[in-house]
Parts: structure tokens; C-alpha cells; sequence
């Protein structure tokens, strides 16, 4: 009777999806199709992860296979063991803080690689698939459960920075919640498992490299900083009668930005950002942080978040702080409409003694409280400013003290 109830329940529950699918894609055969179809992978997916005990290490949070009509593109060339040109086994326990880095030389008519975690099950499942491909200028990032390829991660808002030719270093990082790629010192994304890393047993290259070799470390801070990468800048401190064109110009910065403070940003100083937001944008960020790293999570006393992609066509700012491990409440508003995609905007961060007002082209746009942390944390003086997304940087300084602007709200 169980089990009838069980089968009747998800029943009714994949209908109401159907019907939601129908209604929100407007009566789409195309979309209800694709998710029949996800759904029978997603069952056949279940059924292989329980049978070899995996299951439970699996994060349900995030479909392993997209829900809306997505184009594949399986690389089945790289996945001959003809093509393998190093293998090493995972010697270190895998567990949070494991490094594994892979270095090598890509040859001169070098069109793909691939870096796969493996784990040792009938399948030879993957639980990272890395995928540089150089003509297209991205990297994918996949796994690979019972046979089945997921749905690839292509997106990235760090410049391609691997050439024909040219040596590499890749880092991959292992955390409780997903890996952390690096490619050269600078952090590409990171990659939410879908398998268990703790069952990784070896690191396969495969593709146009040569020369390749690994070593394992557990690290104290992601990523590993690499000669010439470049990755943190100092910026500017202007004095009261500077000009602040100095520091603007119109070279682009690349993005993600790591700026380092010359003294923390406290009350009384103006941090000014000037960019150019891309035609098709989806969201770009900016953290007052503590320090460059990204793991172990730092202190964030301010996260400024634009989205444009949101669900009903709204934009929206979110804001929030990472003080006590873990994200505060966020807080939402309705996006001003000056963000136009193309266009060239000043934005700038007022520090006062209790609060972050943010300013667009001159005009107030939100306003942060600051947020108390634990205790023995340090006063609200961060010495970092990390920006990210979809923006072109053309220049950013701090003025130690402002003249306030009028409060003039969108």
C-alpha cells in the first residue's frame, strides 16, 4: 500500500510539473518533450547512483540534468584511453583543502584537452570533466554518472588565458561543496558535485598536451598565487587635490578584479569605479573583503550584487555580508534602469561610520548597514576589493574623503 501511495504521489507531482512547464514556456511541446526525456535520464541516473551506494553523496540541490531544453556537445573523441597521455593515481585522502594540480605544455596545433577526475566504479564515472577548447576560447566543465553526460558549465567571466604552445597550471581544489578551478593563478569557477569526491581515485589528461605532470597537497589558501599571473593590483589613494582622471582610462582591467587597499576603506572614503556594462549581461558583483583569497571564504563586510537575468525580466541589486561563516539575510531591491548594456557608468561606494551608500552617475541607489561579526573580528576596515561579472573595468581609485552627494534617490 506503500508503495502504491509512493507511485501515485509522484505521479501527481511530475503532472504539476508538466503543467507548470506548459504554462510558463507558453504551451511549449518542445519544453514539456525535453523534460519527459530529463526525467527518464534523471530516474535511469538514480537507479545506477543507488545501486553503487553513491546516492546519498549526491547534491540533489542542483538537477544533475537541466530541466529546459539545453544543446549538447559531448567531446567522445577524449574519451578513448588510446588518448590518455597521463594517468596518476589520487594518493592524499581526498577530503576539504585537497590540491591537485596538473602542469603541462599545450602543443602548437592543440584544438582540445581534457582533465578528468575518475572514480573507480563499473562505469568509470567522472566527477569533474575539465575541457578547455581553445578555437571556441572556453572551458567546460561536465561530469559523467552511469554513461550519462550531464549538462555542461561553460561560463566564465575570466579572459581565455590558455594558448597554443604556451605552458599551464591547473589547479583543482576539493571542498565539501564543490571543486575550485584555477588556470595560471586565477580562479575560472567552481563546480558543484555531482558525484562523491571523497571516491576519486585518479586524475586523467587526455587531448594535445605533453609533458604533463601532477603533485597533491592540502592547501592553506586557494588559489595558489603563480609568478606573472598578475592577479592582485594596487589601487589608487588619491589625495584631496588629485586629479581623478589620473586613474581612469580607457584600457580595460581585467575582470575578476583583486585590488589591494593601500590603507583599509573605513569612514570618510569614497571608493570610485568606473565600467562599461556588457551587451548581454547577466550579473557583475563587487565585495569589501578581508584579503585576496577565496578559500577558506573571507570576510565580506559588503557584497554588491546587479543582476539582469532574474526570473519575470526584473533587475534587481542584492546586498549582503559574510561575517559569521555563512551568508547574512539578503537584502533585494528593484534595479535602477540607468544600468543600460553598452553604456559607461560611475559607480561609487561612500564608507560612513554606520552605513555603504552606493551611488549611481551622482544619484543614491541603496544603502547598507553594516553588520556586526563575532567579537574577536576585526572593525569594519577591509583591505581588499574583488569585482566580478559582466562589466568592462575602466578604472578604479579610492578619495580619502568626499563631499557628500545630494540625497537623490532613483
Amino acid at each position: 500500500m506503500a508503495a502504491l501511495a509512493a507511485i501515485v504521489c509522484n505521479t501527481f507531482v511530475q503532472a504539476y510539473q508538466l503543467t507548470c512547464i506548459f504554462v510558463q514556456s507558453g504551451g511549449s511541446l518542445r519544453h514539456m518533450r525535453h523534460f519527459l526525456i530529463v526525467q527518464r535520464k534523471n530516474h535511469k541516473i538514480h537507479n545506477y547512483l543507488q545501486s553503487n551506494g553513491l546516492e546519498a553523496s549526491v547534491n540533489t540541490s542542483r538537477c544533475y540534468l537541466n530541466t529546459h531544453p539545453v544543446e549538447f556537445s559531448v567531446d567522445n573523441a577524449t574519451m578513448a584511453d588510446a588518448d590518455v597521455v597521463y594517468r596518476c593515481p589520487i594518493i592524499l585522502e581526498p577530503r576539504d583543502g585537497l590540491s591537485v594540480r596538473i602542469l603541462g605544455e599545450i602543443l602548437p596545433t592543440c584544438e582540445r584537452f581534457s582533465i578528468n577526475l575518475v572514480l573507480n566504479t563499473p562505469e568509470r564515472d567522472i566527477a569533474l570533466h575539465i575541457n578547455p577548447r581553445l578555437p571556441q576560447n572556453y572551458i567546460v566543465r561536465n561530469s559523467r554518472v552511469g554513461g550519462v553526460w550531464g549538462n555542461e558549465e561553460r561560463t566564465s567571466a575570466l579572459p581565455f588565458s590558455l594558448h597554443r604552445g604556451s605552458s599551464f597550471i591547473i589547479q583543482i581544489l576539493f571542498t565539501t561543496s564543490s571543486y575550485l578551478i584555477s588556470v595560471n593563478g586565477r580562479h575560472v569557477a567552481a563546480f558543484a558535485h555531482r558525484l562523491p569526491f571523497t571516491k576519486v581515485k585518479c586524475v586523467e589528461v587526455k587531448g594535445d598536451v605533453h609533458d604533463v605532470q601532477s603533485d597533491q597537497v592540502y592547501a592553506e589558501t586557494y588559489p595558489e598565487k603563480v609568478k606573472n599571473s598578475n592577479r592582485i593590483q594596487t589601487i589608487r589613494h588619491l589625495e584631496d587635490d588629485e586629479d581623478p582622471t589620473v586613474a581612469l582610462n580607457d584600457n580595460k582591467i581585467l575582470v575578476p578584479f583583486y585590488g589591494r587597499l593601500q590603507s583599509p576603506f573605513k569612514n570618510g572614503h569614497l571608493l570610485h569605479i568606473r565600467a562599461r556594462l556588457k551587451l548581454l549581461p547577466h550579473s557583475f558583483y563587487i565585495n569589501l573583503q578581508m584579503g585576496d583569497k577565496i578559500w577558506p571564504h573571507p570576510l565580506i563586510y559588503f557584497h554588491f550584487n546587479a543582476r539582469f537575468a532574474n526570473t519575470g525580466g526584473r533587475h534587481i541589486i542584492c546586498q549582503n555580508s559574510w561575517m559569521t561563516g555563512d551568508w547574512g539575510r539578503e537584502e533585494r531591491s528593484e534595479c535602477p534602469m540607468e544600468f543600460v548594456p553598452g553604456k559607461v557608468f560611475d559607480l561609487r561606494i561612500a564608507s560612513t561610520l554606520y552605513t555603504y551608500n552606493v551611488f549611481l552617475d551622482g544619484c543614491l541607489i541603496s544603502e547598507f548597514i553594516l553588520r556586526e561579526g563575532d567579537a574577536q573580528e576585526p572593525p569594519f576596515q577591509p583591505d581588499t576589493v574583488y569585482v566580478q561579472g559582466d562589466i568592462q573595468l575602466l578604472g578604479i581609485y579610492v578619495q580619502n574623503t568626499y563631499e557628500e552627494y545630494p540625497i537623490e534617490e532613483y
